[in-house]
């Protein structure tokens, strides 16, 4: 062999290696990029589990997208990257619709939940009737929506388990709101002062002149006249 097809031989396989290298790192890539698609897809369903239960949402994630994650899994499993290069813009694009879907919706339902047990939590320390420490871990899972140390733990990540876990968190939380509201209006439940504590808690202003003479007569019985910015004669 000549010295000049040798060199065009070097030349050859050191463009192949070069072109491997290439090639490796775009698989790489697709990989790391389908993990993160992945990645918020399962964060996208475990919120929406949590929500249901904490939340009392009603919402659905489009089973196209997430047949379109699998797939697109089995196309990287099976080395199909061209495919799954062609895909994966589409992918991406419809679970990040599905995110922003999902997250809207609970940010909105948490604003209106947020009010309320922010005024649960000022009712409860005029009249301290409920434990103080279940309010405030309602009112910070609304107010951070930090949930994801509570689904995530023990380095145990079968999404079977995340689920149960996510689910059952949002029962407990749940359950603390329920467990609170109802001792917190328990004595006013049926009275003449029901609509009233319902008003404190909304953060609708109280004026005299909209309360019967009853709510007023049981207004300064309660122990909530002292709290309530009213002149009663």
């Amino acid at each position: 062999m000549s010295s000049k097809q040798v060199k065009r031989t070097d030349n050859r396989n050191f463009e192949e290696r070069i072109d491997e290298v290439y090639q490796q790192y775009r698989h790489r890539q697709l990989a790391n990029r389908l993990d993160d698609i992945a990645e918020t897809m399962e964060e996208t369903i475990l919120q929406r589990i949590l929500a249901e239960k904490f939340l009392k949402t009603e919402m659905e994630i489009d089973s196209e997208a997430k047949k379109a994650v699998v797939e697109a899994r089995s196309l990287l499993d099976a080395g199909e990257f061209e495919e799954l290069d062609e895909r994966i813009d589409e992918l991406e694009r419809k679970v990040e619709d599905q995110k922003r879907t999902v997250t809207n919706e609970i940010h909105e339902t948490r604003i209106a939940m947020n009010r309320r047990v922010g005024g649960m939590r000022e009712l409860n320390e005029r009249v301290e009737r409920v434990s103080p420490v279940k309010l405030q871990a309602v009112d910070e899972l609304l107010a951070d929506w930090d949930w994801r140390g509570q689904v995530y733990r023990d380095g145990d990540f079968d999404f079977e388990t995340l689920k149960e876990r996510a689910a059952e968190y949002g029962e407990d939380m749940r359950g603390y709101f329920k467990e609170c509201r109802e001792d917190l209006f328990g004595p006013y439940d049926g009275t003449a002062l029901e609509p009233i504590v319902e008003g404190l808690l909304t953060e609708r202003r109280l004026m005299l002149d909209q309360l019967t003479d009853d709510q007023i007569e049981q207004l300064r019985d309660s122990d909530l006249v002292g709290h309530v910015e009213l002149t009663l004669s």
